[in-house]
């Protein structure tokens, strides 16, 4: 059975992201004392092979790297280290899946051992296959969400430039405004990237979700499938938490609690610990799938309301606004 973690749960392995992230802070000038502050750790702490950390220690590292660092793309450079230094046997079943659609369900399986901090949900279109990004564990400061964001985007296009040679067709829109140091998403990048969108999602035409990966050796996958299967399998508790939502969305507080075995008011503590509220995630489920709804496939503000379960569309567009700060009508013009 898969067990909750929460963001102070000292859980994490993340010595080959963090080792690699320090050294690369001390290169430019930036004393580890520095990339740690705030986060109860010393650089001796992270060489025990032992050592274990929570989500709130790790973002606080996140959002000192994105404030002194992201000038010099240090989110992208440290990717590209840790995807080429993977050892876990989750790892080498994804790269050695047949394809991308094949990489997406090991990813689902075993993504607590991969990428525990975001999770995926995936939607299809009439010619896409849509990855709607959200943290894991706790939403977070906009500077930690912008580095995990890069981070991941930047496995995502070396790991496609390395295994299918088709980078440059895949789409992803980021839920922040540009950054200053976008010339580092210029050099760092070869797929599309658009900012100041309503979520963070990933797109992939449907043809190159089926391209072969040209290095797997599809025998590996179950080997490594079956090598990995007893390791750790835990999730986040704002993946659960979502999990939960996405199977009865309009369940109230009482129900949701009663899922998660503790009483209302320690499930708003928790919730409000991990910097969010019941309200809050209903609404970016709805959000999320109205964006697609709207966005990817075309559908009218009367069949998204029907989707949701609107009463009324005038309600429907009303809490569109609310969510996103745009119409229904201004969102279809921002994606043509």
């Amino acid at each position: 059975m898969r067990q909750v973690f929460e963001s102070d749960s000292p859980i994490l392995a993340m010595q080959p992201l963090l080792l690699p992230l320090i050294e690369m802070a001390e290169q430019r000038g930036v004393s580890s004392h520095k990339l740690l502050k705030g986060s109860r750790l010393f650089n001796e702490d992270l060489h025990q092979p032992n050592k274990r950390v929570s989500f709130t220690q790790v973002a606080q590292i996140f959002d000192n790297a994105q404030t002194l660092l992201s000038q010099d793309g240090v989110s992208f450079l440290v990717a590209r280290h840790w995807l080429f230094s993977q050892p876990e046997a989750a790892f080498q079943a994804l790269l050695n899946s047949r394809n991308l659609l094949d990489m997406s369900r090991v990813l689902q399986v075993r993504q607590a051992q991969i990428w525990p901090l975001m999770f995926f949900q995936s939607y299809r279109s009439a010619n896409a296959r849509h990855f709607v990004v959200n943290p894991a564990i706790a939403q977070v400061s906009a500077p930690c969400m912008e580095f995990m964001a890069e981070f991941l985007i930047a496995v995502i296009d070396q790991l496609c430039r390395w295994r299918f040679d088709m980078v440059s067709h895949l789409t992803v829109k980021l839920p922040y405004a540009q950054p200053e140091h976008v010339e580092q998403y210029q050099s760092h990048l070869q797929l599309q990237y658009h900012f100041s969108q309503p979520c963070f999602m990933v797109s992939v035409p449907t043809t190159y979700m089926y391209r072969p990966q040209t290095l797997a050796l599809t025998s590996m996958r179950g080997f490594y499938l079956q090598q990995s299967k007893h390791a750790e399998n835990n999730v986040g508790f704002l993946q659960y938490v979502c999990s939960l939502l996405a199977l009865s969305p309009k369940q109230s507080a009482t129900e949701l609690s009663e899922c998660l075995g503790v009483s209302v008011a320690t499930l708003k503590r928790k919730l409000k610990a991990h910097n969010t509220s019941l309200q809050a995630l209903k609404d970016q489920l709805q959000k999320q799938q109205a964006v697609i709804h709207i966005s990817e496939r075309g559908c009218s503000n009367e069949q998204v309301a029907q989707q949701l379960e609107y009463a009324d569309v005038t309600n429907f567009r009303r809490n569109f606004k609310r969510w996103t700060g745009m119409t229904p009508s201004e969102l279809r013009k921002l994606f043509n």
